[in-house]
């Protein structure tokens, strides 16, 4: 089976490729292909994939290439892992929403929609190729941020594959619970609900045994996970629910703006500082020539970028650091699925007698009945040989729903906007989310968003 990465020379292909090569046997892998528009992101990024993964599966075909129909000719999966317009439009973003006194976060508000600008009509183009030269039964797996608007506007764009949405930030948090319950990550069982960077955990059990109350009245929870962002006291008002970490843009929605208008920088000026400086500490080497080298500069300059994930907006430090490892070391640590796990576990689940629980975005289908039957939601799933099966959660307080169905009823706007191009629903869009909630703020978004050079046609 031949395995194509569409945005394979990104910062983060390493990971990816060292996955795949960790788990090929568990679908079958033949051929590998990782796909980028830039030459010289894959000239970097790409050759130290490369090396990891010939290193772990020299016996599997693996390829760099920039042709898209050579790269998805015969396919039978797709992973997107696109960042369109790089980091000088995130900051493009970020500032233009600061500027109008507003959250800039890339995937959240009115940053996330001016990301979706770029990154549907993108996807959209390779999902034609995808019809027209992979294979009949391609699965596509999309990464690519806003993960949920983007899955969304795949869908109703007519894709007629199957494709599913991928975000790593619920399984991160659920990863790090069982230290907590002090239990196998395997006996643990976890409803997550919501959408795209905007769900909620519920209804904790351990070999069937409640354990909400040990788990949030763990002192552990609010400092060593991803949960550091939020009080006890917050988690009670949310019926005892825990929450993704993107949810801090809203619920300290004015403590995270004003830390970021006090930053010296926003985080997409500080990713490219650091992506820059590791850039010309690489072009001192031949990479390919010398791949330990080239990983020690990639992975020093790729833990700045990772260790101080959210550092500037909640003025905490990050309790779950990475520790920088050599090339020998990355390569023969186990593989913990992390970035493309969830992707693999749907693939091999087609072969395997076992079942395991995972989160994807997929079409909701009634499965919250208080949002409609096409849209998009995140959402716990067990995954057996029968395929994935969407968990109904037993609460969602109503807080949490009028919460979702107005950031929904944006997301369905925003998809309905860029698909059609139209400058009136994208105002529309805005104005219903609650990070914005204002005509005349979204008014003035919009027209500063459309001033991109990647939103020609609207």
């Amino acid at each position: 089976m031949k395995l194509t990465v569409l945005g394979g020379g990104g910062v983060r292909s390493a990971f990816l490729a060292k996955s795949l090569a960790y788990n090929a046997h568990r679908i079958g892998l033949k051929e590998v292909v990782f796909l980028d528009n830039s030459e010289s992101n894959l000239a970097i990024f790409g050759e130290i994939a490369r090396y990891v993964f010939n290193t772990i599966r020299p016996d599997i075909h693996f390829s760099l290439t920039t042709d898209p129909v050579a790269a998805l000719k015969g396919a039978g999966f797709v992973i997107t892992t696109l960042r369109v317009g790089g980091d000088e439009s995130r900051i493009h973003d970020e500032r233009v929403a600061l500027e109008h006194n507003t959250l800039g976060q890339e995937t959240t508000g009115a940053g996330g929609f001016a990301m979706a600008m770029r990154s549907i009509p993108a996807i959209l183009n390779y999902c034609r190729l995808i019809e027209e030269h992979a294979a009949p039964d391609a699965i596509l797996f999309n990464f690519t941020n806003p993960s949920g608007l983007v899955t969304e506007a795949i869908i109703k764009s007519g894709f007629k594959r199957r494709v599913y949405g991928i975000c790593d930030a619920p399984s991160e948090l659920i990863r790090e619970l069982p230290s907590i319950l002090g239990c196998d990550e395997r006996d643990l069982q976890v409803e997550c609900y919501g959408l795209n960077h905007f769900s909620w955990f519920t209804n904790f059990t351990v070999r069937g045994e409640d354990v909400t109350e040990k788990l949030i009245n763990s002192p552990a929870l609010y400092s060593h996970t991803c949960m550091q962002y939020f009080s006890r006291e917050l988690v009670q008002q949310c019926d005892k629910q825990l929450l993704n970490e993107y949810l801090y843009y809203y619920y300290y929605r004015e403590e995270a703006l004003s830390a970021i208008q006090n930053a010296p920088e926003t985080r997409g000026e500080q990713i490219a500082r650091i992506n820059q400086a590791m850039r010309e500490e690489l072009a001192t080497l031949d990479v390919k020539a010398n791949p330990a080298a080239a990983f020690d500069i990639w992975m020093k300059h790729y833990l700045q970028r990772e260790n101080s994930y959210m550092q500037s907006e909640s003025q905490q430090e990050k309790f779950n650091t990475r520790a920088p490892l050599t090339l020998q070391q990355f390569i023969e640590e186990p593989d913990t699925g992390g970035y493309a796990g969830v992707a693999l576990d749907i693939l091999e689940a087609v072969n395997s007698d076992t079942s395991k629980r995972i989160v994807v975005s997929l079409s909701n289908n009634g499965t919250l009945d208080f949002l409609l039957p096409d849209d998009v939601i995140e959402i716990s799933c067990d995954l057996s040989k029968s395929g994935l099966k969407p968990v109904t959660p037993k609460h969602v307080p109503l807080a949490q729903k009028n919460m979702i169905a107005c950031v929904k009823e944006y997301e369905r706007l925003a998809v309905a906007a860029i698909l059609n191009r139209d400058r009136q629903l994208a105002v529309r869009a805005l104005m219903a989310h609650p990070l914005v909630g204002s005509w005349s703020l979204a008014n003035k978004l919009v027209t500063a968003y459309l001033c991109d050079g990647h939103s020609q046609g609207w």
